[in-house]
């Protein structure tokens, strides 16, 4: 039993499991019955520290702490065959983001450790996925696919986090304790409240859609701040910021499974499909990337997305499958964009 767990796990660190594999490993280290998993996590959790022993918290109290974080929701589909990964229990989110924040939850469970400053946690996103996660204080979130967010172990204190890429937010109510995101080159600052942030570091811009309360967005760059009500979108790029008034539900759809696109330019969708998809986007000549389109999906393969663009648009594509790298890795899907 413990040479297969210990074979999972390697394989796991190197990215080379199945998913049958992943769920088999998730099984073992979840199962509070199973002494030989146990065993060997803190083993294996000692040793990364040279030797310092782990034994105020159970494993299965780390795993609780992070499912409390995060919750995986992923979707795969193929063909006419839908594989849907969506309501997971703790396991699997613990199992699949142990890589991201084991050190900063033994960090986090033993405040007894001097460490000299605050702890840097972390919640990743990995593309072609949706993360719920909640934060200390009760806040909760959900992280778009290829999205980051950071604080610190003295969030209590200030509430303060860093985005990189594209989160919603439901804020908890503290008048005493307003909550800062920082994204990009500007920040938003509220008390309690609910929106949608984006702030890719590609795109060199940052958007903000609030759907209730109020909240203050604050650009150091143009020295402008801000008061936003709800029903607005935010917009600041190059220095220019933009205010308009919009429907919210078209900005905040992705967090409940659904691409939405509003004549937006071929290469924003590009950009989109490939993270919702995890996948690569390329164009073979100039110019397609001005064209721009609209539409709708909700939980739709990638090849329906496609098809559909292709029947509204002067495009054709080539889809080249997953190959094997010289290291053993794989490469993402790659979708080629063609003019018909």
């Amino acid at each position: 039993m413990e040479n297969q767990i210990d074979t999972l796990f390697r394989k796991y660190q190197k990215g080379q499991l199945s998913l049958k594999e992943e769920l088999l490993l998730a099984e073992m280290i979840s199962n509070p019955d199973n002494s030989e998993a146990d065993r060997f996590l803190k083993a294996d959790f000692n040793n990364y520290f040279n030797g310092q022993i782990y034994e105020k918290r159970e494993m299965k109290q780390v795993l609780h702490a992070i499912h409390h974080r995060i919750h995986l929701q992923q979707s795969e589909k193929q063909k006419s065959t839908v594989h849907q990964i969506y309501h997971w229990t703790s396991r699997i989110a613990a199992m699949l983001f142990i890589p991201f924040l084991l050190i900063s939850i033994w960090f986090f469970l033993n405040p007894g450790i001097n460490t000299g400053q605050a702890t840097l946690l972390q919640i990743v996103a990995p593309q072609g996925s949706r993360v719920n996660f909640e934060l200390p204080d009760g806040t909760k979130g959900i992280l778009n696919g290829g999205s980051q967010l950071d604080y610190s172990s003295g969030f209590a204190a200030n509430r303060h986090v860093k985005l990189s890429g594209e989160a919603w937010f439901d804020v908890v109510h503290d008048t005493k304790h307003p909550f800062i995101v920082d994204a990009h080159k500007n920040s938003v600052q509220v008390v309690g409240t609910k929106f949608t942030l984006a702030a890719w570091p590609e795109d060199d811009l940052t958007e903000l859609v609030l759907e209730e309360g109020n909240v203050l967005f604050k650009s150091p760059g143009t020295g402008k701040v801000l008061e936003v009500a709800p029903g607005q979108r935010i917009v600041e790029k190059n220095g220019e910021i933009e205010r308009s008034q919009v429907e919210t539900w078209k900005y905040t759809a992705w967090k409940d499974g659904r691409l939405i696109f509003r004549n937006d330019s071929m290469e924003e969708l590009a950009r989109r499909i490939s993270r919702w998809y995890n996948v690569e986007v390329e164009f073979d000549k100039k110019g397609l990337e001005e064209y721009t389109f609209r539409g709708v999906f909700e939980d739709d393969p990638l090849e329906e997305v496609l098809r559909l663009l292709k029947m509204t648009s002067p495009i054709d594509f080539e889809i080249h499958d997953r190959q094997v790298n010289t290291d053993g890795s794989f490469s993402r899907k790659k979708v080629i964009i063609t003019k018909q």
